[in-house]
């Protein structure tokens, strides 16, 4: 019977830490993906420069740092390589402070330090993701370790959403509405005060999360746990890949993955830029006036739209009144996080679906959905954008699973390998992402923009219907 129970006994407390860190690492992954908006307002900087905290989170911290995590894993434990990641994780967070004290020198130098600090959260949180996961599976009886890695990840959408709540009641209300234009005729010491004073809400809320990680990785470090870890395995790496190479279907898994999570990050990082434009905040707030009282700015900003309107109501009856928009990033935020709640809901629908209807039929009809839905937002105005906009967030729910398993069917000895790969295709993130901000930047509109998650989709649509079909009707 033992063999049978998802947590067995003995190792309930040390589950319970390992799962909450599937929520600790989704906070700043999609805390830091507002913070392209947070940064643009404050050192007015474009699309494409804003996007290089993508490319350093992904591509940097994420890219090329998993194999030197599984490395580090190998040689010592699972749970070495839970303290590591964590370690950096925190360290990573609280080098926001030295990176504020350096904008009092120069603000455009302390940008280049914030891209550091959050490249070492990010390196820690790739080590972190490559050993919890591997330790919730190896910690229980193999024959419930999928069950109990389900129940694990069934946390980590909550710390995303908590992501995006910190940054819209912290973070985002905090900065000053002055655009750009502006901002460029204040004289220096004014500039300087004002950045000063958002870099430190930045700055304070990272600094206490990194704070928060320390307290995890000492109770992690005192509990006794499984003591576990890969030695003796032995994996003849070169030949793995010389036939993953020749893997036709294994190769197009890790592309379809690698536009599936660019396109994931594509989309979200400019959900607050585009609702922005699309709602004219910025407009409706000039229109106040420079007078105008707290209550007249959350008044004016939850009367845009009818959805969002009906979300403040319900936060107001919650008692939640601090998600009440008091900028135009924290209103457009709001759509961050309804997109977010529409993604967790979609995966339970895709889920429950699946007993009815083909895995590889729903990853193609959500791929072309979605690519309608990106047509939707780049030619749709105002509030129908926004909807579009919102809608790929439920067609992205199914594909990140989907697109793994079929990948990784039939590896056999080679599925840790192969994995491992799958896992680095999160690179797309950085490179979609900052051609978007370039397509931004080049055609003036992140409408246009766009484009880039529309042709992302597309190429899912295409390995769903002319790979993943015929993979699945081979194997039954």
């Amino acid at each position: 019977m033992e063999s049978n129970k998802i947590i067995p006994k003995g190792i309930l407390f040390p589950f319970i830490l390992l799962t909450t860190l599937f929520f600790a690492w989704a906070v700043p992954n999609n805390l830091t993906d507002t913070m392209l908006a947070a940064f643009k307002r404050i050192m007015s900087m474009s699309d494409s420069k804003t996007a290089w905290i993508q490319v350093v989170c992904y591509l940097l911290g994420y890219g090329c740092c998993a194999v030197p995590g599984a490395l580090f894993i190998k040689k010592y434990t699972y749970k070495s390589g839970v303290m590591l990641g964590l370690g950096l994780y925190a360290f990573g967070a609280l080098l926001f402070y030295p990176a504020m004290l350096s904008s009092e020198v120069n603000v455009d130098f302390s940008f280049f330090m914030y891209l550091l600090a959050i490249f070492v959260l990010f390196a820690g949180l790739s080590v972190l993701e490559t050993s919890t996961n591997s330790y919730v599976l190896a910690i229980g009886p193999e024959s419930t370790a999928t069950r109990r890695l389900n129940l694990s990840q069934a946390f980590n959408p909550f710390g995303a959403i908590t992501g995006v709540v910190i940054s819209q009641i912290f973070i985002l209300s905090q900065l000053n509405g002055m655009t750009a234009t502006e901002r460029a005729y204040l004289p220096a010491e004014e500039l300087t005060a004002i950045q000063g004073q958002e870099l430190s809400a930045v700055t304070t809320a990272y600094v206490v999360l990194g704070l928060v990680m320390l307290v995890l990785l000492l109770a992690i470090r005192l509990t006794k746990m499984p003591n576990l870890s890969e030695k003796g395995e032995k994996i003849e790496f070169g030949a793995t890949l010389r036939r993953l190479i020749k893997n036709k279907n294994y190769v197009w898994g890790v592309i379809a993955q690698f536009f599936n999570i660019g396109a994931q990050i594509a989309v979200w990082s400019f959900v607050i830029r585009y609702a922005m434009v699309q709602l004219n905040f910025d407009g409706v707030l000039a229109s106040l006036g420079d007078s105008a009282s707290a209550d007249a700015v959350v008044n004016a900003l939850r009367g845009v739209e009818p959805v969002a309107a009906a979300f403040y109501n319900c936060c107001e009856w919650l008692g939640l009144n601090d998600l009440l928009p008091r900028t135009a990033e924290q209103a457009a935020a709001t759509y961050y996080i309804m997109s977010l709640i529409l993604f967790v809901v979609m995966r339970f629908v895709c889920t429950a679906m699946m007993k009815y209807v083909k895995a590889y039929k729903l990853l193609i009809g959500l791929a072309i959905l979605a690519v309608m839905c990106c047509l939707g937002a780049m030619f749709g105005k105002g509030s129908f954008g926004v909807y579009c906009l919102m809608g790929i967030s439920g067609c992205m729910s199914l594909m990140f699973p989907t697109i793994y398993g079929f990948g990784l069917t039939g590896l056999g000895n080679d599925t840790k390998i192969g994995g491992s790969f799958m896992v680095m295709a999160i690179a797309g993130a950085a490179v979609l992402t900052q051609i978007q901000g370039i397509v931004s930047d080049q055609t003036g509109s992140i409408m246009a923009a766009y484009i880039v998650p529309a042709v992302a989709f597309a190429v899912i649509a295409y390995y769903g219907f002319f790979i993943a079909r015929k993979q699945e009707l081979t194997t039954k």
